[in-house]
């Protein structure tokens, strides 16, 4: 026993100590509280960034919620509900407006920068963490994923992340309770959007994995945590097919978010899925060079590092998982990016990590050199973004990011509609421009608030068609908002015939007349035109918006 007990002495004192590269424990509080702080800045200078159409979506919807009206009854898409609900939160606190919807998002990303410090600093160390931290913060508000819009991606972020925390707690403790709370924050971010069930197959593997690495060879020990956690990710969906329900919804909830998807999704033809990604990621790619290499030096220093199996494991199955999320549908939309910040900026840090293991013990000022480096990198990002993140105007910035769209026109010509109809009166946007019923606060004329379901071919589209048409007719709308710009419909040679025919006939036959011109212009503002002003201009751009009037 003796020399047993001097030979495990001689090899730990044979272990090098790495002393922290940050000895004092206040100051990665600090400096995370300095990241916070600027990200705020940029969040708030950008807070009246005019709603894009994803954004319009989720604040009408969240809009007839707290009216009192259920997703799915006045308003149709493919999403779960779960991200309306979240809109009307963030509206009841903070108010129906832009700004108050990005105050709502900075709060839930904050509180995704603070998971993110967390999970690495429990993991691996405070300049992991702070580095993951500020990559994540980056994209986050990166203008290249289209940051500064409060897409559903932003919150299945921080549902995912609050789960994830909870899992490694769970693990470490076996806490029955906290597997449950984990699972049920996974499945929350499922409600967000329903590409986040692989996050949900994240934590199920994750978990499995840590339990086998810990010895835990019964098939009994393996699967008996996956019950609380599956149970947990179950609850909240059940919850909602349960509220559908009641709320008298739940046919048309099941066709929009279970059946149609399908239909939606076979748009895209898998054979364009590598061009997609390609046409999608590269300016990401580009905008930030050094955050990738960085990332994927990460990615190869998992293969390097001395530590343990489930530390690299995490990182690894979270990017794996992370880029899965952004799959389904083939679109790979820049937003559809952003739940894989966390995994991007973790790597980031990890390469740091890694770098200070192998070398940072014995070559000391190499340690300070990382810290300096990172702070650098951020700087000159922030630098190279100068225009967007501190200085351009937010209604210039959205006509300049989203050229061809009508987000910035969108304002005033839901004011003009506002001021000059009722409470009670309805208005119909021929084109897909919620953000419009949204600012104007007044319910569509049609369910349909999405031209693009009706623009191409498919089983249900003359359903659709005629059921747009039979809303419309019936509702009779004040105003109709005509929106020409390609990017409001998408759609295919010959599918929206029939429909342009029935609306030249019916705004003909109900004596509809022009009373305001959007004439879109870039990079000059657009020209809106009212009254005399109208009457004597023509359109003259292919994106116009022409609104109509019906006569008494």
């Amino acid at each position: 026993m003796g020399k047993k007990s001097k030979k495990k002495v001689r090899l730990q004192q044979a272990t090098p100590i790495r002393p922290p590269i940050i000895p004092t424990p206040w100051v990665p509080y600090l400096i995370l509280a300095v990241i916070i702080l600027l990200f705020s800045f940029i969040r708030i200078r950008l807070a009246s960034f005019p709603l894009e159409r994803d954004e319009g979506e989720y604040a009408y919807l969240g809009q007839l919620i707290l009216n009192g009206i259920p997703p799915y009854q006045l308003a149709y898409n493919l999403k779960f509900p779960g991200i309306y609900a979240v809109y009307a939160l963030i509206m009841a606190i903070f108010g129906q407006t832009a700004e108050g919807i990005r105050y709502g998002m900075l709060l839930f990303n904050t509180g995704s920068l603070f998971f993110i410090f967390f999970i690495m600093k429990r993991l691996f160390s405070s300049l992991s963490a702070l580095a993951a931290t500020a990559v994540a913060s980056i994209l986050f508000s990166s203008p290249n994923l289209l940051g500064q819009a409060a897409h559903a991606t932003h919150f299945v972020t921080f549902f995912m992340l609050v789960g994830v925390w909870l899992l490694l707690e769970a693990i470490d403790k076996r806490r029955w309770l906290v597997f449950f709370l984990s699972g049920v924050m996974m499945g929350l971010s499922l409600l967000m959007k329903q590409s986040a069930i692989f996050f949900s197959f994240f934590g199920s593997m994750f978990l499995v994995a840590c339990l086998w690495l810990r010895k835990e060879k019964r098939w009994a020990g393996l699967l008996v945590p996956l019950i609380p956690y599956g149970l947990g990710v179950a609850i909240p969906l059940l919850l909602t097919l349960l509220i559908m329900y009641l709320c008298g919804v739940f046919d048309k909830f099941w066709f929009w978010t279970f059946i149609y998807p399908k239909v939606y999704s076979d748009r895209v033809p898998i054979s364009l899925t590598w061009t997609s990604f390609i046409i999608n990621f590269k300016p990401i790619l580009y905008s930030y060079p050094a955050v990738w290499i960085l990332s994927t030096l990460g990615v190869i220093s998992l293969f390097l590092y001395r530590g343990k199996m489930s530390e690299r494991l995490f990182l690894g199955l979270l990017l794996i998982f992370s880029f899965l999320s952004t799959i389904p549908g083939i679109y790979f939309r820049p937003h559809y990016f952003i739940p894989t910040a966390p995994a991007v900026g973790m790597l980031a840090g990890f390469f740091l990590e890694f770098l200070d293991q192998r070398i940072g013990h014995a070559f000391r000022p190499l340690r300070w050199a990382l810290s300096l480096t990172t702070t650098v990198l951020v700087i000159h990002i922030l630098i190279g973004n100068k225009t967007f993140y501190f200085q351009g105007d937010p209604d210039q910035l959205c006509h300049i990011l989203y050229s061809d769209n009508n987000f910035t026109e969108a304002v005033p010509v839901a004011k003009f509609l506002q001021a000059n109809s009722g409470a009670d009166d309805r208005i119909f946007v021929f084109g897909s421009e919620p953000e419009i019923y949204f600012y104007a606060k007044r319910k569509s004329a049609t369910s349909y608030i999405y031209m693009y379901d009706l623009a191409f071919s498919h089983p249900y589209k003359q359903r659709m068609q005629k059921d747009l048409i039979n809303e419309v007719e019936k509702s009779k709308p004040k105003f109709i908002v005509t929106v020409s710009s390609p990017l409001s419909w998408l759609d295919q040679p010959g599918e929206l015939d029939d429909l342009f025919a029935w609306l030249n006939a019916y705004t003909r036959q109900n004596k509809y007349i022009p009373v305001g011109l959007v004439n879109y212009k870039f990079p000059e503002p657009s020209e809106i035109l009212w009254g005399k002003d109208f009457l004597a201009a023509k359109p003259s751009s292919p994106n116009d918006m022409v609104i109509l009037q019906r006569q008494q």
